[in-house]
């Protein structure tokens, strides 16, 4: 189970590996199994007196049962500067290790993408991506988290309260916290001469904006499109296929075309190219069809190419730039924001 947060404030956030309706509905589903197999057991020992098999069966129902009602908590107290990690079952904590600010030296956070060698052919969106936060300190830890926003909020967090360094491991290299840090080798990178990346105004770079990009957009649209023109037919002139007991009655067909539209809209936004722009001591940052968020240029801290996903990591949230980006890419994309990054 990974970590994610359940309560935040400006002194304190709260991690547990559980929580959230889903894991509610799993916990309940478990435990009535553990419950199920548990009655089974004691029954049926009744029934044939078979003692061994009953037990048997009963372990299994408790292997269900038991660990649904234990939670992992982490708790990053920012007024006493202290981490303290507990295990608790049905309410009790049995198990807590604490590490100060003084015995921790060190964060870092990493990844990896499951059986990544069989996967290379598939669609990086669909690949399953693990995060790790490792504490270096006494004792040590490394921690699973839910995803890369609360991975990135924890350990600003940490950076901002406590006296502890801030790493990031990418392509088996670990890189500072910064923006310099963020860096090839304290490099810069110039902008590649193809067109996935490229500046396409003042002040403004597009991502995934090359030939394939832009194909992939268009064609994407012009399926979408089509489809919205078809189902609209098929609401407008209905009386041209009357007789067929296929066609639906109106609301049906109106229902349908929501639905067509609702799906293409889809398709055209998620193969939207990212665009970046600097505007008034702001990243304007539009990588969608309708929606572009503002970032403070004070708030950014750059961008970084993490398990195959390029990055724009800010103090207020990431960003997803693009998929299956060269590394170069993403470090020229990194080098383009520095001049404007106020860090």
């Amino acid at each position: 189970m990974s970590y994610k947060i359940c309560k935040q404030t400006d002194e304190r956030i709260v991690l547990q590996d559980t929580g959230g309706i889903v894991d509610f509905i799993f916990g309940i589903v478990w435990a009535v199994l553990g419950l199920g197999l548990v009655y089974i057991a004691w029954f049926g020992y009744q029934d044939s007196g078979d003692l061994l098999m009953s037990i048997a069966i009963a372990l299994v129902g408790c292997c269900f049962f038991f660990p649904v009602f234990k939670v992992n908590r982490l708790v990053i107290d920012a007024v006493n500067k202290e981490i303290i990690k507990t295990k608790s079952w049905f309410g009790i904590a049995s198990e807590q290790e604490t590490v100060t600010n003084g015995n921790l030296s060190m964060i870092e956070m990493s990844g990896f993408i499951y059986n990544e060698l069989e996967s290379v052919t598939e669609d990086s969106r669909q690949r399953r991506r693990y995060y790790f936060l490792r504490f270096y300190s006494y004792p040590e830890w490394e921690l699973s988290m839910r995803d890369m926003p609360t991975m990135l909020n924890v350990a600003l967090f940490i950076e901002r309260h406590f006296d502890s360094g801030v790493a990031i491991k990418t392509e088996g290299t670990r890189h500072k916290f910064s923006a310099l840090g963020l860096l090839k080798n304290y490099q810069k990178v110039d902008l590649p001469e193809c067109s996935l990346v490229a500046e396409t105004g003042f002040q403004q770079l597009g991502v995934g904006v090359g030939g394939v990009g832009r194909i992939k957009f268009w064609l994407s649209s012009l399926m979408s499109i089509s489809w919205i023109v078809i189902a609209l037919w098929l609401v407008l002139y209905t009386d041209v296929l009357e007789g067929f007991d296929s066609i639906p009655v109106l609301p049906l067909q109106i229902a349908v075309l929501a639905f067509v539209t609702l799906l293409s809209g889809l398709s055209i936004n998620a193969s939207f190219p990212a665009t970046l722009k600097i505007d008034h001591g702001h990243l304007i940052v539009k990588n969608s069809l309708l929606k572009a968020r503002r970032y403070p240029l004070a708030d950014v801290i750059g961008a970084v190419n993490f398990l195959d996903i390029t990055f724009l990591l800010t103090k207020n949230g990431v960003e997803r730039l693009a998929h299956n980006l060269p590394n170069q890419h993403s470090y020229a994309i990194h080098t383009w924001l520095l001049p404007f990054i106020k860090r």
